[in-house]
């Protein structure tokens, strides 16, 4: 198809609808290029690559075209192209600027830390009833470690934008790490902005909604790389893991069982390959005067049935350019 179309097979890739509907198929068809973007990657790997690429795919499914998909049409059907040269620049000039490192040295960090660990207790003693409809779905019961990771994941976007906003603005914003009693409508993730603002974070680097709650005036949407053993890098780092290991060692005979031994020695080895750090990509901004609220039972691409009232907009509709941002702020007061 490719060379039907006089396109260079090494430079693009061309898929029909229905392969782009696929993972699968997709992953099959752009994994062999992600060698060819290694220079430009920035402090992601060829996975977290590949999982933005289909987010961007996703959204030209649903819009038409996308920064890095475009599409023809030919006497038999639509074709969509993607261009490996356009991959990079979107990866160079979009992607990588506008991502940050989080890592446990911020101050802030350790304030979600906190915040987290603290929520379980507060919710299992019934002394909070915070929005947690909001970051996931109430399907099953969940134990402490799911809900501490539910709302670590879920609020650490915050804290990549607070460091996004001081490292590219010079702008100091407050968070908000109370935990109330009382169910209240959201008031906004910044602390004495004179709007009110929702910052959402995804670890679904697949995504392609931003969302924010129908009392908000503005929705900030984060994606999140995190290790899967997030909590286990951090209890490496403060050497609590290192103890706990010893502690282990030292109640066991390791020499007398082989097997222990073994698994102590690959639970260091794995924990301690790297240290903890997010990156956090800053998708943007929307203000909800511009969107109309979808209702609860509606169905979205990609997303399935809406739990709730909300405002969703795909993230190819959020402003992210230099002035935008600079309004956002000037409109907050922050």
């Amino acid at each position: 198809m490719e060379e039907r179309l006089g396109i260079s097979v090494r430079q693009q890739i061309v898929f029909t609808k229905t392969e782009l509907r696929s993972r699968k198929k997709t992953t099959a068809k752009v994994g062999p290029y992600l060698k060819q973007l290694q220079s430009v990657l920035g402090p992601y790997d060829q996975d977290e690559i590949l999982r933005h690429i289909i987010s961007e795919i996703r959204l030209a499914l649903i819009s038409g075209g996308s920064e890095i998909l475009g599409q023809v049409r030919t006497k038999a059907r639509s074709r969509y192209i993607m261009d490996i040269n356009r991959v990079k620049e979107w990866i160079q000039n979009r992607l990588v600027p506008n991502t940050v490192i989080v890592t446990l040295d911020q101050e802030e960090l350790l304030r979600l830390l906190a915040f987290s660990l603290a929520m379980p207790y507060k919710m299992f003693a019934g002394e909070t009833r915070a929005t947690i409809t909001e970051l996931v779905r109430r399907t099953k019961g969940r134990d402490f470690q799911q809900i501490f990771s539910d709302h670590f994941i879920g609020r650490i976007g915050e804290v990549a934008f607070k460091q996004f906003a001081y490292e590219k603005f010079r702008r100091d914003i407050v968070l908000d790490w109370r935990i109330g009693k009382e169910l209240q409508a959201f008031q906004s993730d910044i602390v004495s902005s004179k709007r009110k603002v929702s910052i959402r974070s995804t670890d679904t680097l697949e995504s392609i909604w931003a969302d924010a709650p129908p009392t908000a005036d503005y929705g900030v949407s984060v994606k999140v790389s995190v290790a899967k053993d997030f909590f286990m890098k951090i209890l490496a780092h403060i050497s609590s893991l290192r103890k706990l290991l010893e502690y282990i060692r030292q109640r066991v005979d390791v020499k007398e069982d082989s097997a222990l031994s073994e698994l102590l020695d690959y639970i260091e080895k794995e924990a301690f390959r790297s240290g903890f750090s997010a990156k956090a990509f800053i998708c943007g901004f929307f203000r909800t005067s511009d969107f109309n609220v979808v209702k609860k039972g509606e169905e979205l691409a990609f997303l399935g049935e809406v739990e709730q009232d909300k405002y969703f907009v795909p993230y190819s509709r959020l402003s992210y350019q230099f002035d935008d941002w600079n309004k956002f702020f000037l409109e907050c007061g922050v």
